[in-house]
């Protein structure tokens, strides 16, 4: 296997300094939902950011006053977002587009695979995102063979199922069902020993933690908005790495990727970069609404935003060893991420809803269990109301 590296975290290195609780109560003011609840499920739809609201109605007034020449400032505004998106995963400027949804990214990306003979593999964890699995599936019938490995606390798995067969590795960067952080950067290394390339998807990690994608050395890096970037439905966003681009070309492409969209040639035309990959007429109004998220967790720092989270959620998994509840997520903080998931068994839907009417919002998933994201706007006493409302809830 290739040279282990780093987790973003040691169990004993230390945290950056947390947030102050001054300066908490001020980013709380920011989103709405905190002034009447206990909002604790970021980890699945973030939090609104209050500019939302004003960004949003600055795009209406735009289309309501100026029409259709408002459309050169609503494309190039695309490009600044998926700028503004890539300096908080530590992306190249140009490297990252934005789209509509996680599920067309990776579609484009195994589209542009290279058909090389005798490379036809792509290998995946049976633990991987289902809709992953689904696309996988499906692709199947066009040439492409999956290969699950079985699910393990590592990616020694992944890493040993990789051969000259491989032309792509799947992998989450942050788990789903557990939110453990993976080892993303060793299975680039080992894949590119192999010649295949790697897709990390980093949903549950953006926004959640640290993310180097030039340090990760993957090749392509996958994202959204809807949880812990606190940008809502509708944007998904593609990082590709530049020394990567000249293997892949998209089979799925759209008259906005052209290099000169407006003039409207007959032979396609990749545009720069990463902008090759930005497809049909993006979703203008999720834009705006993205990069209010995106914007306040520029000003907060990913680092901080760690710390915070971190502080929280080893509350959470401590406070619920203290009250006999059990903890499915990975007790050390080097490779835990964002949200907690406590064990309430069957009970875990009547617990949720027991929840919501307490105005503490949470979630639930099958074979899973109750799972609660704190952000870095979250406090302790609201992990604590938690902890103390599912002991008294629970069987």
């Amino acid at each position: 296997m290739g040279g282990q590296q780093e987790q973003p975290d040691r169990e004993d290195a230390p945290l950056v300094t947390a947030i102050a609780p001054d300066d908490v109560a001020a980013w709380r003011a920011r989103f709405p939902i905190l002034a009447r609840r206990t909002y604790l499920a970021n980890h699945t739809l973030g939090a609104m950011p209050a500019a939302v609201e004003g960004s949003l109605a600055a795009f209406a007034g735009d289309w309501a006053t100026r029409g259709v020449e408002a459309w050169p400032d609503w494309f190039a505004e695309a490009r600044r977002v998926a700028d503004l998106l890539g300096g908080l995963i530590g992306a190249p400027a140009g490297s990252v587009v934005v789209h509509q949804n996680v599920a067309a990214l990776t579609a484009m990306l195994l589209s542009a695979l290279p058909r090389d003979a005798g490379r036809d593999r792509v290998v995946l964890a049976a633990d991987e995102w289902p809709g992953h699995r689904y696309l996988l599936a499906e692709h199947a019938r066009l040439g492409l063979e999956p290969l699950v490995v079985p699910a393990t606390d590592g990616v020694e798995a992944l890493c040993d199922a990789v051969d000259d067969r491989t032309a792509l590795v799947l992998t989450s960067h942050v788990r789903f069902r557990d939110a453990r952080i993976l080892d993303v950067a060793a299975v680039a290394a080992h894949a590119h020993e192999h010649g295949a390339l790697v897709l990390a998807d980093g949903y549950h990690a953006a926004g959640a933690l640290p993310v180097d994608v030039v340090a990760l050395g993957v090749d392509a890096y996958v994202g959204g908005s809807v949880k812990w970037l606190c940008g809502g439905p509708g944007v998904g966003w593609l990082h590709l790495r530049p020394a990567s681009l000249g293997r892949l070309r998209p089979g799925s492409v759209g008259w906005l990727g052209h290099a000169r969209p407006f003039d409207f040639a007959e032979a396609w035309e990749a545009g720069e970069g990463a902008f090759g990959w930005l497809g049909g007429t993006p979703s203008m109004p999720a834009l705006f609404a993205a990069r209010e998220g995106y914007r306040v967790l520029s000003e907060v720092g990913p680092a901080r935003v760690r710390a915070a989270s971190t502080a929280l959620t080893t509350q959470l998994v401590e406070g619920a060893a203290d009250r006999g509840i059990g903890v499915r997520t990975p007790a050390a903080r080097a490779v835990r991420a964002g949200p907690v998931t406590l064990d309430v068994g069957e009970a875990t839907p009547r617990v949720v809803a027991a929840l919501s009417e307490r105005d503490i919002v949470v979630d639930g998933r099958p074979s899973a269990g109750l799972r609660a994201g704190p952000h870095f706007f979250n406090t302790a006493d609201e992990v604590t109301a938690l902890l103390d409302a599912v002991a008294a809830l629970r069987p």
